[in-house]
């Protein structure tokens, strides 16, 4: 065989080959550091540490960090903006402590504003952040005057991709976290959340997390311990999801109330994984009736799942009556409109208070009352476990016993 034809065939079964081409390297591009920056501190509960805090957001809110050292508490005697904090990340690690001055944060809706903020992390790295409502005289001042109108801790209106994760949120005047103004995107994760009062007068109107008009919200391994709704969704929430909770002392995890002065519409929930500890109820929903200015209610497509029940006074309750008497709803009864309500999961023990009864449906006359229950082993005190039902399908999935109220 000739060279010529010998390195054609080396060739074509690929024992030769051409050299490989050099490897284009382009230059190293270094990332920009993020901007760091640490308020100063005014050491004292009489300076007010906000425009200090709020100076830090201008320097360094966009695309940068802000950090609150730990071992250093910051005094906050005015409502803490986040304006400007966009793709930033607010890192609490020691204390941001509200005034007490009820003269100033009345008639106030926010201690903590977050308005149309796209990107924001607010979190603590260590664990060891606190956001400190210091509400003790606003319960106090609430319990003789019911007309005083206190503020959230946490207010977001709008916005998108919210990240709230690994601190503590204690003593809020009212409630603890508010979603709303069409925000999308918003996470809650690894908070640990408690309203304690050191008078007689408990810690009214201290609802975990309020969702209202929002998509995608997400909260999960979330500790909550207050005197209302641990977690409620409120009108136009959609596409909300509550991953491992426990709430302890609260009123459960309830959508609404709803339809008290206009139509509202709740959709797309689901709740997995809470144990309800020493609660008016474990899971509910609250519409109030027709008639009046009341609108009508729609919940659709919501699932309460694995539910560890500990001495709450049921487990489960849907109430068409709200907010009116029995003689109201015999005139105007209740017309919300409930489709896909699935109740499954459910185990543990109610209180003594409604022995032997264990949940409590009353579903509206005038309305629709599409709620299946399985895998439900809740069981009373006694030991017993009646269910009270009015106006719910054959196929509920649970015996029922006439006498439902609320």
């Amino acid at each position: 065989m000739t060279l010529h034809w010998s390195f054609l065939l080396l060739t074509s079964i690929g024992l030769i080959r051409a050299a490989p081409s050099p490897v284009q390297h382009s230059p190293d591009l270094a990332l920009r550091p993020r901007a760091v920056c640490t308020p100063t501190a005014g050491g004292s509960s009489s300076t007010d540490d906000v425009p200090a805090i709020t100076k830090a957001i201008a320097s360094c809110g966009n695309g940068g960090t802000i950090v609150i050292p730990a071992g250093t508490t910051y005094y906050l005697n005015s409502v803490l903006d986040f304006t400007g904090c966009t793709g930033c990340d607010f890192q609490v690690e020691g204390l941001l402590k509200f005034s007490s001055d009820t003269d100033y944060w009345e008639g106030r809706t926010a201690m903590i504003s977050i308005s149309k903020i796209n990107g924001l992390k607010l979190r603590s790295l260590t664990g060891s952040g606190v956001i400190d409502g210091n509400g003790q005289n606003a319960w106090d001042l609430f319990a003789s005057d019911t007309s005083y109108a206190r503020p959230t801790l946490l207010y977001i209106t709008g916005g998108s991709n919210l990240e709230f994760s690994n601190f503590r949120q204690k003593n809020p005047p009212n409630v603890f976290n508010s979603v709303k103004g069409g925000a999308t995107n918003v996470v809650f994760s690894k908070l640990r959340m408690d309203a304690n009062s050191k008078s007689d007068n408990p810690p009214k109107n201290t609802d975990g997390f309020d969702i209202g008009e929002s998509t995608y919200v997400t909260i999960s391994d979330t500790t909550v311990k207050n005197d209302d709704d641990c977690v409620a969704f409120k009108p136009s929430s959609n596409y909300v999801t509550v991953d491992t909770i426990t709430c302890t002392g609260s009123h459960g995890i309830s959508v609404g109330s709803l339809g008290k002065s206009s139509s509202d519409t709740v959709k797309n929930i689901y709740v997995t994984g809470a144990t309800m500890i020493d609660s008016t109820k474990a899971a509910g929903i609250k519409t109030y009736p027709s008639g009046g200015s009341h609108g009508v209610s729609t919940v659709s497509n919501v699932t309460f799942n694995d539910f560890i029940v500990e001495n709450c006074d049921y487990a489960f309750q849907i109430q068409s009556c709200y907010g009116e008497d029995s003689s109201y709803c015999k005139t105007y009864p209740g017309n919300a409109k409930l489709t896909g309500i699935k109740v499954q999961g459910f185990s543990g023990t109610t209180s003594s208070k409604y022995d032997p009864t264990v949940a409590n449906l009353n579903c509206g006359p005038g309305g629709t009352c599409d709620v299946a229950i399985s895998d439900w082993s809740v069981k009373a005190a006694s030991g017993k476990s009646q269910v009270l039902c009015a106006n719910t399908p054959s196929k509920l999935g649970v015996t029922c016993t006439s006498g439902a109220s609320g």
